[in-house]
């Protein structure tokens, strides 16, 4: 099919270009004779142009087709088509119109009637097969992006699932060092836990949360995380006083926060967050005094680890050159910028 969707769009298609063609060149178009004449010649073209798409257009043959054996089928197909047409119009002369309109037609054959064949069958091979290669490459780049759609997705599910488990686990040892020490605060942290692990299992798997959400898990985890830390660790975010709408992915702040901590030093540790919007974006900063070395992605990544090399490989699939993350370490503070276009 011209259109590769089903025969009548391609039945339409022919009646109006025959039509088309009809009105401008037939002397007398409302005539029955020329109407049936336009029909012969429109017949012809639409036989050339599905034997033309059918066996040399296909992509299984295109491996077998040089351009010059392209070149020679597309003509023999023009050429024998013309030749099946003009066979039938003699016919039709001959049988419906008589042996006056028959001497016409003869007189006229090569003048007139074999260029017009031979044009009008060209312009119809070419004009179906750009259409037809035209639909073919649309429908191409559609799998194309539908299979780059499932891969994505695919990889950004088995990101998530990396995250998740080392989330688990520190929340995890926060609460296992917490429980001989103090065995109120470690009920009141495992109800905090219970809560950040529903939002681990019922929200990470959805594309986007709102930011108010995803700021309000961030305090409940520096929460959980300064009880197993010493007592003076401090933690202070600035959010915006009315986010709104605002969507943002799920688990991707978090991760920051846990490495913010996680780097911080026993003793005198401090994380202090913004969390801003601006023009559509949103401007989230974390710094944190420098305890242990920091871990670089490229570091991190010889080590084994996930964390930001995860996190950069996230925003390269959800913000493709959308997003700016950087870090800086300085007089002893390790500070993330993460900037990202928002959703509402």
């Amino acid at each position: 099919m011209v259109f590769r969707k089903s025969a009548w769009v391609d039945l339409g298609f022919w009646l109006v270009y025959g039509l088309f063609w009809h009105l401008i060149f037939a002397p007398e178009p409302l005539t029955g004779p020329n109407l049936l004449i336009s029909g012969i010649l429109t017949f012809w073209q639409a036989v050339a142009s599905y034997v033309h798409i059918r066996f040399l257009l296909q992509p299984r043959y295109a491996g077998l087709l040089s351009i010059p054996l392209y070149a020679v089928g597309t003509l023999l197909v023009i050429v024998i088509s013309s030749l099946l047409s003009w066979t039938n119009l003699y016919a039709f002369f001959w049988s419906v119109l008589g042996d006056r309109a028959l001497d016409v037609f003869l007189k006229n054959g090569w003048q007139y009637w074999t260029g017009a064949l031979l044009g009008g069958m060209t312009m119809a091979v070419a004009f179906t097969g750009a259409i037809y290669l035209f639909g073919r490459r649309r429908e191409q780049e559609k799998r194309e992006a539908e299979l780059e759609k499932a891969r994505t997705e695919a990889e950004l599910a088995y990101l998530r699932g990396q995250l998740n488990p080392h989330f688990l686990f520190n929340a995890l040892n926060s609460i296992h060092v917490l429980i001989p020490r103090s065995p109120a605060e470690a009920q009141q942290a495992l109800e905090g836990f219970s809560d950040l692990l529903r939002h681990q299992l019922y929200r990470s798997e959805e594309k986007l949360v709102p930011l108010a959400e995803e700021l309000a898990h961030l305090r409940k985890y520096a929460e959980l995380s300064r009880l197993r830390l010493e007592e003076d660790f401090l933690f202070a975010l600035q959010v915006p006083t009315s986010p709104g709408e605002v969507l943002v992915p799920p688990m991707l702040l978090l991760p920051l926060l846990e490495n913010a901590i996680k780097y911080s030093p026993k003793m005198g540790g401090k994380v202090t967050g913004i969390a801003d919007l601006q023009e559509g974006r949103l401007h989230f900063t974390l710094t944190n005094k420098v305890g242990a070395p920091v871990v670089t992605p490229q570091k991190e990544q010889r080590a084994g680890g996930i964390g930001l090399t995860n996190i950069r490989r996230r925003l390269e699939l959800l913000f493709p050159q959308a997003y700016n993350f950087t870090t800086t370490e300085q007089a002893g503070h390790y500070t993330v910028h993460l900037e990202i276009p928002l959703s509402e």
